[in-house]
């Protein structure tokens, strides 16, 4: 378990971002994190608008897709 004020949630381009004055965090592998946010937690990115966490738990996923060409799963990052 991890400890942040600040924790990147999906690394990219364009990356979404959890503020909160006590992140904690559990990777659960394949894009799957466990938070556990004290307090107010703002989600930011910059093409969506900004999000406030409800919960003070909280799961983040990657989606995934099926690759028409290959056949096969991957994230779908936007």
């Amino acid at each position: 378990m991890e400890k942040n004020d600040i924790q990147v949630l999906e690394p990219s381009t364009n990356t979404h971002t959890l503020k909160a004055n006590n992140i904690t965090t559990k990777d659960l592998s394949n894009g799957i994190l466990k938070l556990k946010v004290k307090g107010d937690g703002i989600v930011t990115h910059g093409e969506h608008g900004t999000l406030r966490t409800e919960s003070e738990n909280v799961i983040k996923y990657v989606q995934q897709e099926l690759n028409p060409v290959t056949k096969s799963l991957q994230n779908a990052y936007d």
